[in-house]
Formats: C-alpha cells, sequence, structure tokens
C-alpha cells in the first residue's frame, strides 16, 4: 500500500512539473504587455458572438412559442408593438411587427417561406453569431412574391429542393429577424395573418405535411433575462472559455485570419481549453489588465460610433462589418440585428448642438426643413431611448413619431419635433416625442432609404436645446 501512494505521489508531482513547464513555455513566448494587448483586442472581437448566444438563449427559452420568443427552430411573433416594459432587445422600433426565430444549423438546414406581401415594408433579415447580415430577402429584393429559402450552416453540403434558393450562413447560431410594417392597432389584423403564414421547416421534412411540435423540453441553461449584462458579468477567463467553445461551431469570415492567428497566442483557438492555470500569475493579471481595458474600449467606442455629422452617429456599413471589429462590437452592445443600408439607415444621437448630453431636465426641438425631411422609400421614424437603449414610459404610450403620425407641419412645410419630458402645450402635443428624466438617445430610421443617404449627402439636422 505504501508502495502505491509512493506511486500515485510521483504521478502528481510529475503532473505539476509538467503543469509548470507548460505555463512556463507559454509564458517565455508572450509578454505581459502583448498578452494584455490580445487579451484586449479578443474582447472587442468576440463580443458579438457572445452576445448572439445569449440573445439565441434569450429568445429560444421557452417551451412553445409566447409572443417573440420561440423553440429552437420556430417563430415567435409580436401581435402588437412592443412597449417600455420589453427588455427582451435593445433598441426595439414601434414601427413594424417582428417575427424572430432562432436556428441551430449544425444538424441540418430550415426552409423559410414566405408568403405574398402586398403594399408593406418587409424583410426577413438572416444574421450570423457575429451580427452580419448574411442576406436580407424582403421588398427591396423579391417585392412582393415573397419565396422559399433554405438557409444552411457552414458544414452543409447537400442539395437545395427545386425552387428553393439557397441562403449561407457561416455560423450554426443564426438568427432571423423578421419585420412587417404596421400602421397602428387598426393594421394589426391584417400583419398577424401575414406572420401566421411565415414558416420554417427543417430540410428532412421538406414536402411533407411537418408541424413543429407543440411543446419542448427547456434549454439546460440560465435563462439570460439581460442579455447585455449577462455578458458583462463573465469574468476575463468566463469569457474567453466560451469565446473557444463558439469559435468551433461559428466559423470567423475568412478576412478574420491576422486576428485569428494573433488570439492563439494566448490560447484563444476554436475548440480549445481556455484556462488561467496555464498562465504564470504575472500574465494572468495582464489578461484581466486587458480584459477591462477592453470594458473601458467598448464605452469609448460607443460613445464615438461611426462618422458624427450634426450630433448624430452616421454609420454607413452597418450589417457588413468586415475587419472593423470596434464598429461591430459597438452595434452589437447597442443594437443587436441591424440591417444593411440599402434597407434602413439609422442615425443615433445623445447630444445637442452644443455637444451637450441630452437630458430630460431640458427642451429639445428637431426641425427638418421642408425640402429636408427625411428621404425614405418606404416611411421614417424617430424613437426615443433611455441611456440604455430601452424604450421610454410615458402617459400617452408614445415611444416615436414618423410620417405616418398625424404631425402638424409649419407654414413653411418644415417639422419641428418638441423632445422633452414635460408634457408640452396643445400646440405641439401632436409632435411631442416624451423623454426620460435623465438621459436621453434618439435613434432616426429610414426604410429603403433613398441614394442621397447612401451617398452621405443627406445628413439629419442638429438637435437644438431651446430651454
Amino acid at each position: 500500500m505504501k508502495n502505491l501512494n509512493r506511486i500515485v505521489l510521483s504521478f502528481l508531482s510529475l503532473l505539476l512539473i509538467i503543469q509548470s513547464t507548460f505555463a512556463s513555455n507559454i509564458n517565455d513566448h508572450i509578454t505581459p504587455e502583448e498578452a494584455k494587448s490580445i487579451a484586449k483586442d479578443a474582447y472587442i472581437f468576440g463580443l458579438p458572438v457572445l452576445l448572439w448566444e445569449k440573445q439565441f438563449q434569450r429568445i429560444t427559452y421557452t417551451t412553445s412559442p409566447k409572443g417573440l420568443m420561440a423553440p429552437m427552430g420556430q417563430f415567435g411573433h409580436s401581435r402588437q408593438f412592443v412597449d417600455a416594459s420589453n427588455k427582451m432587445v435593445v433598441g426595439f422600433n414601434v414601427d413594424n411587427l417582428y417575427s424572430f426565430a432562432g436556428l441551430d444549423l449544425e444538424e441540418e438546414p430550415f426552409i423559410l417561406s414566405v408568403p405574398e406581401v402586398k403594399d408593406r415594408y418587409w424583410i426577413m433579415q438572416i444574421l450570423n453569431a457575429w451580427n452580419d447580415v448574411v442576406a436580407g430577402p424582403g421588398v427591396r429584393t423579391h417585392g412582393e412574391k415573397g419565396g422559399n429559402f433554405l438557409i444552411a450552416g457552414p458544414n452543409w453540403n447537400g442539395t437545395v429542393p427545386n425552387g428553393v434558393e439557397l441562403i449561407r450562413s457561416n455560423t450554426n447560431i443564426t438568427c432571423i429577424g423578421g419585420r412587417l410594417y404596421s400602421s397602428g392597432e387598426e393594421d394589426y389584423t391584417m400583419v398577424n395573418a401575414i406572420q401566421d403564414e411565415i414558416t420554417l421547416t427543417p430540410l428532412s421534412a421538406w414536402g411533407t405535411d411537418y408541424t413543429p411540435p407543440s411543446e419542448v423540453a427547456l434549454a439546460d441553461i440560465e435563462f439570460p433575462k439581460d442579455v447585455n449584462e449577462s455578458v458583462q458579468n463573465m469574468s476575463a477567463e468566463e469569457f474567453f472559455s466560451n469565446l473557444n467553445r463558439l469559435l468551433e461551431g461559428n466559423l470567423p469570415n475568412a478576412e478574420d485570419h491576422e486576428i485569428i492567428d494573433r488570439l492563439k497566442r494566448l490560447n484563444i483557438e476554436a475548440g480549445k481549453e481556455f484556462a488561467f492555470t496555464d498562465f504564470s500569475v504575472e500574465i494572468q493579471n495582464a489578461i484581466n489588465d486587458g480584459f477591462e481595458k477592453g470594458h473601458q474600449e467598448l464605452e469609448e467606442i460607443i460613445a464615438n460610433l461611426g462618422t458624427i455629422k450634426n450630433g448624430w452617429t452616421l454609420t454607413y456599413d452597418m450589417g457588413r462589418y468586415g475587419t472593423d471589429y470596434a464598429l461591430r462590437a459597438g452595434w452589437s452592445y447597442i443594437g443587436l440585428g441591424g440591417n444593411v443600408i440599402k434597407d434602413a439607415f439609422y442615425p443615433v444621437t445623445r447630444v445637442d448642438q452644443n455637444g451637450d448630453d441630452l437630458t430630460g431636465e431640458h427642451q429639445y426641438e428637431l426641425t427638418f426643413a421642408h425640402d429636408e425631411l427625411p428621404p425614405a422609400n418606404a416611411f421614417w421614424s424617430a424613437t426615443m431611448y433611455d441611456k440604455d437603449q430601452y424604450l421610454v414610459d410615458n402617459e400617452l404610450d408614445r415611444y416615436a413619431l414618423s410620417n405616418k403620425n398625424e404631425l402638424k407641419y409649419n407654414e413653411d412645410g418644415s417639422l419641428t419635433i418638441y423632445i422633452q419630458n414635460e408634457k408640452p402645450t396643445e400646440d405641439k402635443l401632436s409632435n411631442w416625442l416624451p423623454a426620460p428624466k435623465d438621459g436621453i438617445r434618439i435613434t432616426l430610421r429610414l426604410y429603403s432609404p433613398h441614394k442621397k443617404v447612401g451617398n452621405g449627402t443627406w445628413i439629419p439636422p442638429t438637435i437644438m436645446k431651446v430651454n
């Protein structure tokens, strides 16, 4: 028995020596400064895929469809506009009724079927796990006719059925963000009927009388009540461990090869185990410092997203970020699922003419000249959010103003929107955009924008503080 104990102790000692030597070998090839820099860049690069996994879990954590939530491979629909109590997604709009679906494409593709959609804006946006728009079949690309679309993951090599259009995603985690324009309560019945005809069918069931299961088991996860908070609460080790896991089934883009190779220097690699015990205390501290630096840089990125003109942040490459990882991380954090500019344009602002933060303590005006109204082929809107990018509760339950509202235009044809917390006088009430008491964020949305939006010749006017 004593000999056995000695053998076990000797074996454990050998393991410790091997582990120590392995850690030493890693540390021999990386300095604390490099570890800190890589950890910071890895955080910014990897943030979108971690956010998307939590968003996927957030919309699929249900045994059957309930509102916008539905089991994987099924649609959840908003049957009416969301209100300020809805915290499912940051940056919700109240222009369209949403249809959400989360797909896991590892086992097989799904076929999305969209009926004919007449006389209204529609889009079925397909997003990969990096917050890139893979495709956006909708009124711009397919007019009123709808269609059948096979959504396949990175490893599928099967045959596309006749009459079905292939959409390839490079990630197994893939989501659909459908939008159907609604003019309001009187239009809900018609939009809901269209939603009921939008279906998802596993490829293996295509051509059969497929009906999705009425009830499924809940996933064995902790339900993420707040997507951003769930990721921000992760430690550096937890964040990078999850990133390694997610990299395995959710391929980055081909142009990401440089940063992928760089991250391997810190054991951040698809399918590989990431553990602090592989590093010296000095390198562990450097990783934590870099991770914290990434948090700080994200705040700076969000404050300076895109091109800033007239106080508005303008992003012209939404949904197709390329290697601009900072822009991708910032937009993923404040609003997952933005459309490409041909389908929608999203100027955002939080400042007045002096560059001061907008706040409910003051009154503001946003005036469009008669020949500078938001140029959109479909429609436009201005939506109010709080500092965390959620809708703002108010006595009118009014979260946005748009050209579908009965707005009051000035004598010269211009349009003034009144932005303030307190209810204005009766003559301004139709154009009042109710604001929170503290921080204000405003998003303009132009659906199917004119060419002069895309080429940068139309810029929103500055918001003016008047009191």
